[in-house]
């Protein structure tokens, strides 16, 4: 089977700064072996080019406002389109989704009407502040944290540098934050060294050399940058993708905003308590608001990150069909699937059964509203089935659930899971109910995995339920 096409979109420069690129780039590199990955942006840099180059192939769009249409004439329509930057208009997003691509939207202002597919914010959002579609997923919060491979596996084997302090406000800080930082470090007693994280088009590096605690480093890789991150005991920032690096690496943060943009990311990293706030920096004291650390410093959850957006990007790769819907071949292929022995075993009836017995049961749900069956399919392979049977409106619902043994151990059951409720809470459901074999112990852990309570047991099953 093929790999699904993802198409990621997103520019830099010094202007519009190069934190939409790296988090973007950071998702294709978590998702490039289940997908084949391609990035698209304007007039690429070296840097760039070198940091796409670890990753995927990149594609070079024109910098002035034809690189918009120009990258819609790349588009087939069985694309996954990843959109980063504040330009894209509700309006493109519909051209996109009007060829039959699905959309991902990665954002941070929300400030328009989404088409997006599935809505990916890593800061402290809350879903009711989208307007977007009805059948929009989201990735809200530091789960779905947009890092670089290094900073979600930092090096232990680094010494941390007692009063080392590392200073990264992006590539160009048009607003010489750096300096002024600087200028409040140098002078204390307790800071050993002073790194300068800056970009080539920053035009103060002449002032900075003067400072003697000072180090100056420019277009570090994200290795290096996890390196510095890793050996600093304090790292001064703007509320970004870069706070997150820094606190994945362990670091002490002291963190403020200079643009709009940062306010709300700024916000979430106060109330999950991972920072020192410095509010705004373009008003900030740094020689008083940087003497006192906050030291009770929660830590932050990114482990499982980049399995949970391969999860949400592996929804979007599947096609769910109601039984009744099928194709004669779509449902030969449930039919084989269920009568597999290491399928069959763990059924209510575990006899095999002929072709024409399935297609009289797909038949016969045409006219049962207590029942809904759902064949799952990546591509034209069955990846499972999942049903609701006993469908009490307003109330409950039993689900049932088997994955094609070709797929197992790529949590497709846990993935399924998470997307069927949508197709019963239209019913009124809100507690799904299963019974499981006390023999099926695999069954019974992925339910207890996935938010399901044993309420009842007897000689022969475990009653489970889980609310919605």
């Amino acid at each position: 089977m093929q790999k699904r096409k993802i198409f990621f979109r997103a520019d830099a420069s010094t202007t519009i700064g190069y934190g939409h690129f790296i988090r973007t780039l950071a998702l294709a590199d978590m998702l490039k072996n289940d997908f084949n990955c391609t990035f698209f942006t304007q007039s690429p840099s070296t840097y760039q080019q070198g940091e796409a180059d670890k990753v995927c192939p990149l594609v070079s769009l024109p910098s002035d406002d034809s690189k918009f249409e120009r990258f819609l004439e790349y588009l087939i329509g069985d694309e996954i389109v990843v959109l980063d930057n504040y330009f894209y208009t509700t309006d493109y997003q519909k051209q996109i989704k009007d060829k039959g691509c699905k959309l991902v939207h990665i954002d941070d202002i929300h400030d328009r009407h989404f088409y997006a597919d599935l809505i990916i914010n890593h800061g402290n959002a809350t879903q009711s502040i989208y307007d977007a579609e009805s059948t929009t997923r989201f990735c809200l919060g530091p789960s779905y944290a947009l890092l670089r491979k290094p900073f979600l596996t930092p090096s232990s084997n680094i010494e941390r540098m007692r009063g080392k302090w590392v200073i990264c406000f992006g590539g160009a800080d048009l607003q010489n934050l750096t300096e002024k930082a600087v200028k409040a470090l140098n002078v204390r007693e307790d800071v050993n060294q002073i790194t300068a994280i800056v970009g080539e088009a920053y035009s103060h590096k002449a002032v900075l050399i003067q400072y003697d605690k000072v180090t100056i480093l420019s277009s570090l890789t994200a290795e290096e940058m996890a390196v510095q991150y890793s050996s600093a005991e304090y790292v001064l920032c703007s509320a970004s993708s870069v706070s997150y690096e820094a606190l994945a690496c362990g670091c002490s943060v002291f963190a403020g905003y200079y643009i709009d943009n940062q306010v709300d990311f700024y916000h979430g990293l106060c109330n999950n308590n991972l920072i020192t706030p410095l509010g705004d920096l373009m008003k900030a004291d740094f020689k008083t608001c940087l003497s006192n650390a906050n030291v009770s410093i929660d830590k932050m959850n990114i482990h499982n990150a980049s399995r949970n957006l391969l999860d949400a990007f592996k929804v979007l790769d599947l096609r769910i069909v109601n039984y009744t819907d099928m194709t004669l071949d779509e449902s030969r292929k449930i039919w084989e699937v269920r009568n597999l022995p290491a399928i069959r075993k763990y059924m209510t009836q575990p006899e095999p059964f002929p072709f024409e017995s399935h297609q009289s049961f797909v038949e016969s749900l045409r006219n049962d509203t207590s029942k809904l069956y759902y064949a799952i399919f990546r591509d034209d392979e069955l990846v499972g089935s999942y049903d609701f049977i006993g469908i009490k409106d307003g109330d409950s619902a039993e689900h049932g659930l088997y994955i094609n043994p070709v797929v197992y151990g790529k949590r497709y059951g846990t993935i399924i899971e998470s997307v069927m409720d949508e197709y019963i809470r239209e019913r009124g459901v809100h507690r799904i109910l299963a019974e499981v074999l006390k023999n099926n112990l695999p069954s019974y852990h992925y339910h207890l995995k996935v938010g399901y309570r044993v309420y009842q047991e007897d000689e022969k099953y475990y009653y489970l339920e889980r609310y919605i």
